[in-house]
């Protein structure tokens, strides 16, 4: 939506800076092929104020707002100093968000027609805040109106004083000097300028939302406790409900993304699944091996020699580990222990028996 041509500063303008009557600060002289720049003094520049109104303001008709914002403009005289449209994208609108927009103004008004333009915000939506702010700026601006005065005395003399100059050096100081003199001279002209033109032309800022409800401005009542009760849970049950649908919605949306990905991991879990099938498949068929191989406390004879005493070797199994853990495992050490010394007393008892 384009704005409409709105009308901007000109010389016609008072207050500018251009000869308009009462309002005109300065005013140019010749002095001979140099402009002089002598200010004009006059009563009605006494008081000078700088006022300032800022607004927030509610909308249920974003772009009808926005036009009244330019007709208002129009009808008064003023201009936009800056602004500000947005809250909606492309993604937004593709997908369907629920957004609202917003607008930021920075009005100039004349003077005279601020308070009119104030008093017609409540035509543009529900205004819920209004703040003005008057700064006055009198004791900086005749200072620096002092100032200038002086720095242009100052040239008038310098450029007396070129005119009678007799040597280059003395040419070439005087005008460096009025080169220092004129810049202080701009620069407090600029100054003066920018004042006068805040102090005729007031700032207007504005800040438009875009809103579904008003948000109800009305004086402080007592709410009694079951009211208060009343409205949180009216607050919350409007939160969820909105919850649900945002939800729901953001499902739909995403619903092709969803089925793929659904998609992805009933297949992972196929695999997965079958493969621990085959695995336990493998352990039933192939069951694991004993941990502890067969040993023999005298080393193992396959020819069924005997030992010295005429005893045959005897071999003896490591029995399968007890489900007690350590402590079991160390009863059967034990056990083991005393077999084996049992077997080594066996040949000396049977030859004191002989």
């Amino acid at each position: 939506m384009a704005p409409p041509e709105m009308p901007m500063p000109s010389p016609d303008m008072p207050g500018m800076g251009y000869d308009d009557g009462e309002s005109q600060i300065y005013d140019t002289i010749d002095s001979g092929d140099i402009p002089v720049v002598a200010l004009i003094v006059d009563d009605s520049l006494a008081e000078k104020i700088i006022y300032t109104v800022s607004a927030d303001i509610q909308t249920v008709k974003f772009d009808e707002t926005i036009n009244a914002v330019y007709d208002m403009l129009g009808q008064n005289g003023g201009f936009i100093e800056s602004s500000y449209i947005g809250g909606r994208n492309y993604e937004q609108t593709y997908y369907g968000w629920q957004t609202h927009r917003s607008a930021n103004f920075t009005l100039r008004i004349p003077k005279d027609r601020l308070n009119i333009v104030t008093a017609s915000l409540e035509s543009l939506g529900n205004v819920t805040s209004l703040s003005s702010d008057a700064e006055n700026i009198t004791s900086q601006f005749f200072d620096t109106q002092s100032r200038l005065n002086s720095f242009s005395t100052q040239e008038e003399r310098l450029l007396d004083m070129l005119s009678k100059a007799q040597t280059v050096e003395d040419m070439i100081s005087i005008e460096a000097r009025l080169s220092e003199v004129r810049y202080q001279i701009e620069s407090l002209t600029t100054t003066l300028r920018n004042w006068q033109n805040k102090v005729n032309y007031s700032s207007l800022i504005l800040y438009i939302y875009e809103v579904e409800i008003y948000t109800e401005i009305s004086p402080i009542q007592q709410r009694t406790y079951w009211q208060q009760i009343s409205d949180g849970l009216g607050a919350r049950l409007n939160g969820v409900g909105n919850f649900f649908k945002n939800l729901f919605k953001w499902i739909i949306i995403n619903l092709p993304v969803l089925l793929i990905l659904a998609v992805i991991a009933v297949v992972v879990l196929i695999i997965v699944r079958r493969q621990e099938k085959r695995v336990r498949k493998i352990r039933k068929e192939k069951p694991g091996k004993n941990r502890h191989p067969q040993y023999s406390i005298y080393p193992q004879n396959p020819q069924g020699q005997q030992n010295p005493q005429g005893q045959q070797y005897q071999q003896y199994q490591h029995p399968p580990q007890s489900p007690q853990g350590h402590d079991g495992m160390q009863d059967q050490q034990e056990s083991q222990g005393t077999q084996a010394s049992q077997v080594q007393q066996d040949p000396q008892d049977s030859q004191d028996n002989n």
